[in-house]
């Protein structure tokens, strides 16, 4: 991997982060940038916004705005050219990940009321006997970049003798209910990188929505900002709990309409570290009685789904010659399970132990080795007690892991004395 502090000065302008590996700037962190046209030559075909042929991941308000945590759109294109108009609330800049097919994820920053093209003679691996794939992933949005992280889809153009088709589903959907955690907050591509995304994209044959946001509690409290609400009462929304939200929607916000999407088969849910900050302090009782409300919650409105409460990794602090790791809301989260024991539907996920202190950032958060091992033991977990079969079979799934030593002098003969 090669590495250039010079690098970070052209990209200030175009990313939102600087990525680092063990303090080192990484070169070309965001390749793929895709170039902004103009439709009006006629050489184009433009479908709105509401095409069946657009599937969107995640949550979309009516207006076409994506919220939470990596809201997506796929879909099938004929030919070898296709372009997407965003929308007057799409954010100055905002970065956003796209693929074609099973071809390794590209980023590219765009901005309102404009059109760029992601596919064209120049992309590798454009099959034009077959119909290609395009998805594309928003970047998670996070209390300090509030207003760089919207994305208004306007439409998707292709070449004028071309068409879009529906990309068939996955038979299974998995939902995961989180905080910074699950959206990847700080992780080197954000939501791309969290725990979450790893996990249900390395699963591979499931469909799979992350509504999580950095700062939000379990508990229907006001955690970082003004306004905000906590999970128990935002997830009936399609928007999240951010101040953008709140400067949109104000204390009207667009319910999520269950009805109009499908049912989960899985849910994760990965909540309480807010809670227990200090500046919140939500004691364990309100805890114990805002976890069960959400799990009935959920319940009510999936009630053949499966449900996975996972226990809080804590932090860890140095003791004499080690590390030690301090859980939060132990006992609380394990009287959850026990509370619907009987019922069958919930289950108990331990993370003690899956982490180390060096899989946590300076920031507080999981490095992306850190969300790669969260990942890797839910999907065995997951796998060995439900019995999941992992359908990722050779697509990148996380973006540039390719670290490794190309020294073989390890090797060499020991020729010295024992």
């Amino acid at each position: 991997m090669r590495l250039s502090p010079i690098y970070v000065l052209s990209w200030a302008l175009q990313a939102s982060a600087t990525i680092l590996q063990n303090g080192q700037v990484r070169e070309d962190p965001y390749p793929g940038q895709a170039k902004a046209i103009s439709l009006d030559d006629g050489s184009w075909r433009t479908y709105q916004p509401d095409a069946s042929e657009i599937a969107y991941k995640g949550r979309w308000d009516s207006k076409y705005v994506s919220w939470w945590s990596l809201p997506g759109i796929k879909l099938g294109f004929t030919g070898e050219q296709l372009a997407v108009s965003f929308g007057p609330q799409t954010s100055e800049g905002v970065l956003l990940a796209y693929r074609i097919d099973g071809l390794d994820w590209q980023f590219s920053n765009v901005t309102a009321n404009s059109t760029y093209q992601f596919a064209g003679s120049w992309t590798p691996g454009l099959d034009l006997s077959k119909n290609n794939t395009f998805e594309m992933r928003g970047k998670c949005s996070s209390p300090s970049t509030e207003t760089h992280t919207d994305i208004q889809l306007a439409g998707v153009s292709v070449a004028s003798d071309s068409q879009l088709v529906t990309v068939p589903q996955y038979n299974k959907t998995v939902e995961i209910i989180g905080d910074s955690f699950a959206s990847g907050q700080y992780g080197t591509y954000e939501g791309l990188s969290s725990w979450a995304y790893n996990y249900a994209a390395g699963l591979g044959d499931v469909e799979y929505s992350i509504t999580a946001y950095p700062g939000i509690c379990l508990t229907d409290e006001q955690c970082y900002a003004d306004k905000a609400r906590g999970m128990t009462h935002q997830w009936f929304y399609a928007s999240d709990a951010g101040v953008r939200a709140n400067a949109t929607y104000g204390n009207q916000p667009e319910k999520w309409d269950f009805s109009a999407h499908r049912a989960a088969d899985l849910v994760i849910i990965d909540l309480g570290t807010n809670d227990h900050r200090a500046v919140n302090d939500i004691p364990g009782s309100t805890f114990y009685d805002s976890y069960v409300e959400l799990v009935t919650s959920v319940h009510e409105t999936w009630p053949d789904a499966q449900i996975v409460i996972m226990s809080l990794w804590g932090n860890f602090a140095r003791s004499g010659d080690t590390y030690v790791q301090s859980p939060f809301y132990v006992s609380e989260i394990q009287r959850v399970a026990e509370h619907f024991q009987d019922d069958g539907f919930v289950y108990y996920f331990d993370t003690k132990g899956v982490l180390q202190h060096n899989d946590i950032d300076p920031q507080e958060h999981p490095t992306d080795v850190g969300h790669i091992k969260v990942a890797s033991h839910l999907m065995q977990w997951t796998k060995l007690k439900l019995g999941w079969e992992f359908g990722a079979t050779g697509p990148e799934v996380q973006h540039d892991t390719l670290y490794w030593n190309n020294e073989d002098s390890y090797r060499r003969s020991f020729t010295g004395s024992y």
